[in-house]
């Protein structure tokens, strides 16, 4: 069985795209490798942070687990942003009020959203920067 550090690699190495939707179900099966799938979990509400409720529709918050096999992997918080047009990972905010998230945070939303170019339009609307 692949160690946490694998496992996270092997989604780091991943493309959106070669990742199986499965809609209905909430779920994303990784093609190279079918016991590893990301999970919506469940729905945590509205979301309140300003960077969230600026736009024209609601945005709501989710939590989705990565799997291996029966054994959950890693918990992320994942906003759906302007009613789902656009899921992306909570980003931290510094001392100084940016907002970032990771690479690695990114590609999570994209896999949820099926569409870079729409992370990273609001990514950039809702002031959010990548940062390594």
């Amino acid at each position: 069985m692949p160690s946490y550090e694998e496992l996270r690699s092997v989604v780091v190495d991943s493309a959106f795209d070669e990742w199986i939707r499965f809609g209905r179900l909430g779920t994303w099966t990784y093609q190279q490798d079918v016991a590893l799938r990301l999970v919506q979990q469940e729905q945590l509400g509205p979301a309140q942070e300003p960077w969230a409720t600026q736009f024209q529709a609601p945005s709501t918050r989710y939590g989705y687990v990565f799997y291996y096999g029966n054994s959950p992997i890693e918990y992320h918080t994942v906003v759906g942003l302007d009613n789902d047009r656009a899921f992306v990972p909570e980003p931290q905010q510094a001392p100084d009020g940016s907002l970032s998230i990771t690479p690695y945070q990114r590609l999570v939303g994209e896999i949820i959203t099926g569409d870079p170019g729409s992370v990273e339009s609001y990514c950039n609307r809702a002031g959010i920067a990548v940062s390594q």
